[in-house]
């Protein structure tokens, strides 16, 4: 079975890698390479589940946030 790794990205590291393996893609293109496995790549990260944390005001906490994880 193939090795599975997962990373939490914010949406900046996100974009950063996306833009980053399309300059790549594009870089292999004018060098005439295949560019199918950068294609998936890409695809899978397009594809990937956004995992929102929801943030709400806890009165308790005199104004403070807190997540919704714990709950």
């Amino acid at each position: 079975m193939e090795e599975m790794r997962t990373i939490n990205l914010d949406k900046y590291d996100y974009r950063l890698i996306l833009n980053a393996l399309n300059e790549f893609r594009n870089i292999k293109i004018q060098e005439n390479v295949d560019i199918e496995i950068i294609d998936k790549l890409m695809s899978k990260l397009l594809k990937a589940p956004v995992n929102k944390k929801m943030l709400s005001l806890n009165r308790t906490a005199k104004g403070k946030f807190t997540s919704n994880e714990a709950r």
